[in-house]
């Protein structure tokens, strides 16, 4: 048997191997890659050329036994055998399916990480000249970088090319990251990542189809959209306009996205980086890609120029201070730990330059095609990674990893595709605002927010059934709804109130006012305790309404929290005790249905088990927590 040593894992196979350890069953982090051999298979030359990989590239000889509840590492010594079993397929007519059933099972078994071999291979003969080789390998000594490296040194291998000889591998690369983890450069790096970091939001809470389980696990989508050749073309033509990578302008377009989906103009998004930056590790094949935390400031609604100069020097920054492994950084940082998210970044963006499925390389005599787009495994640790996958001259393909447990299907494709909508958008009038490319999302529908809560001021969770009506114009508001709680309105205006922690306009309630003749001005304000006050200045000659008939009248035209709780004529010397409100309204309070529809031409579109994504706003008043988000249609005949 093959002499065993035992070096020091790197510290992401340490965190890699944790985050197994808490679902030991689950393939989550298994990588498959596949490959449809055409022509005359030499079975033995495979075998050697899979062992000759294996003891080319020392992290494929790893696993990872526990000591005392820490992983440490074995490395099986050479030469070292990658078993090879063979499975007949029934002939060639509706082989794919088959091929792809057997490859999702197989590969969908988890890895001993203290006992396995963590590289597996499986052989499918369809015919005497079609095979289909699988290889299953675990993320924690393989990574996205490693996988062409394995392509094409796998194919030379089978042929019996030399390979040129490696200066470095996996094991220097390890004992290089925890000689930096104690070095002065680490402390300057995380001395930058403080500074970074301060007050940065600890979660960016998306809308989602579901709530938030107490403890993650993992469990993931995938879907995957070609981008339209227009849009692909749009995005290397402007990033080569404006001397800047296509990955940044893509990044700067993603950030203008979650930022309106959020809600929030302070973001934390994680980038993808390589982990190589020393070049004798370009061609190893290991565990070294790192996440990088990216803080974005979208405030004040900057153009996307702005947006994209912000994003470059960041990307910048980020990248220049990336020694430290992301959870070495979140250890050091001590940040909060939450077993229902991940720390720090819940949100991920990357894009590669990969080959696509069915590209063909030659293996000696063979024709080796990659193959096995189906078969995947998705599982996520994140709420939404998207990758964009650059796989040719014109084509890039979008594919997304989320939360299933968050979000359904057709919630991230809805993403997805508006991802499209808004790239187009912002790159065709990078110098307007980006609130104004959002209509490209709306359709030109105007837009109204709404979150609403429970008699305890929780959130209810999204998905919940439920109804809410508002007339045309962006500053009545009236409305219904079907389900008990408290329910905040914030309408689009300019001249905005804060009535405990909810934004309302003044206009609708001034202009109420104003209708009674013996009213000459109005002015509505809120005061510290968030309570409405009215002042009012009498026509002179006129009789004045009393209190209690104001209210009345105002409770005919307005939601009830909308009527103020005092009101004060400034002749008077000073105001009546205010009344107070409560927020948890009912059916008459937002509109007396014995009252007709004073616009019965309006339409709403509502989807409350896909609630549309809500946007950035200017100034959130204390309101930090997301938004369930409306679309009101524009009344016929009038313009959108």
């Amino acid at each position: 048997m093959p002499e065993e040593h035992e070096p020091m894992p790197s510290p992401a196979q340490q965190r890699l191997w944790f985050l197994q350890q808490l679902a030991p069953d689950s393939p989550q982090y298994n990588v498959f890659r596949g490959y449809e051999l055409r022509g005359r298979l030499d079975v033995a030359a495979l075998r050697r050329a899979l062992g000759a990989l294996a003891e080319r590239h020392v992290a494929l000889r790893m696993r990872f036994p526990a000591d005392g509840g820490v992983a440490r590492a074995v490395v099986s010594g050479c030469p070292f055998e990658v078993e090879l079993p063979i499975t007949d397929l029934a002939g060639e007519s509706g082989w794919e399916s088959a091929a792809t059933e057997f490859a999702r099972l197989w590969s969908s078994q988890p890895f001993d990480l203290a006992r396995d071999d963590l590289i597996r291979a499986h052989l499918l003969r369809v015919t005497p000249e079609l095979h289909v080789l699988l290889l299953c390998v675990h993320h924690i000594v393989i990574d996205g970088w490693s996988v062409p490296i394995i392509d094409e040194e796998l194919g030379r291998l089978y042929e019996g090319r030399p390979l040129v000889e490696q200066s470095a591998d996996y094991l220097d690369y390890a004992r290089w990251q925890w000689e930096l983890a104690g070095s002065p450069s680490a402390e300057r790096v995380l001395a930058y990542w403080r500074r970074r970091l301060a007050g940065a939001p600890e979660l960016v809470t998306l809308p989602a189809d579901r709530q938030r389980p107490r403890i993650q696990d993992f469990r993931g989508g995938q879907l995957a959209r070609t981008l339209p050749t227009e849009v692909t073309a749009t995005l290397r033509s402007f990033a080569a306009a404006h001397r800047v990578t296509p990955y940044t302008v893509a990044y700067a377009a993603f950030a203008v996205l979650l930022a309106r989906v959020a809600r929030a103009t302070d973001l934390v998004i994680g980038v993808v980086v390589a982990g190589r930056s020393r070049p004798e590790f370009a061609g190893t094949v290991g565990f070294f890609v790192g996440t990088l935390p990216v803080r974005m400031d979208l405030s004040g609604d900057p153009s996307f120029a702005a947006v994209l100069a912000a994003a470059r020097e960041e990307l910048f920054d980020a990248y220049d201070n990336d020694l430290l492994p992301f959870d070495v950084l979140v250890d050091r940082l001590a940040l909060r730990r939450d077993p229902s998210y991940t720390p720090l970044v819940q949100v991920i963006f990357q894009m590669l330059v990969t080959r696509a499925y069915g590209s063909e390389t030659r293996w000696g005599d063979l024709g080796a095609r990659l193959w096995g787009r189906d078969v995947t495994q998705p599982a996520t640790r994140f709420d939404l990674e998207v990758h964009l996958l650059d796989q040719a001259e014109d084509d890039m393909v979008m594919e997304v990893c989320f939360n299933a447990d968050l979000f359904d299907e057709k919630t991230v494709a809805g993403l997805a595709g508006d991802y499209m909508r808004l790239l187009r958008a912002l790159c065709r009038d990078p110098d307007r605002p980006v609130s104004e490319a959002y209509a490209q999302l709306g359709g030109g529908e105007r837009q109204v927010w709404v979150s609403i809560r429970d008699e305890q001021g929780v959130l209810v969770p999204y998905g919940v059934p439920g109804e809410v009506w508002l007339d045309g114009t962006p500053t009545r508001l009236l409305g219904r709804m079907r389900f008990g709680g408290t329910f905040e309105v914030l309408g689009r205006t300019d001249a905005e109130l804060v009535v405990r922690g909810c934004r309302v306009p003044a206009e609708p309630i001034e202009r109420a006012l104003l209708e009674d003749p013996s009213i000459a001005a109005a002015e509505v304000s809120a005061g510290d305790d968030g309570e409405l006050t009215a002042r009012l200045t009498a026509v002179p000659g006129e009789s004045r309404p009393t209190r209690g008939e104001l209210r009345a009248r105002l409770r005919r035209r307005l939601p009830g929290f909308l009527v103020p709780g005092s009101f004060v004529w400034n002749d008077e010397p000073s105001p009546e005790p205010p009344i107070p409100h409560a927020l948890v309204l009912t059916a008459s309070d937002l509109h007396d249905p014995d009252q007709p529809n004073p616009d019965p031409d309006l339409d709403l579109d509502l989807d409350l088990d896909r609630p549309e994504p809500g946007r950035p706003e200017r100034d959130a008043a204390g309101l930090d927590e997301p938004m369930v988000f409306f679309v009101v249609t524009e009344p016929p005949g009038e313009a959108s």
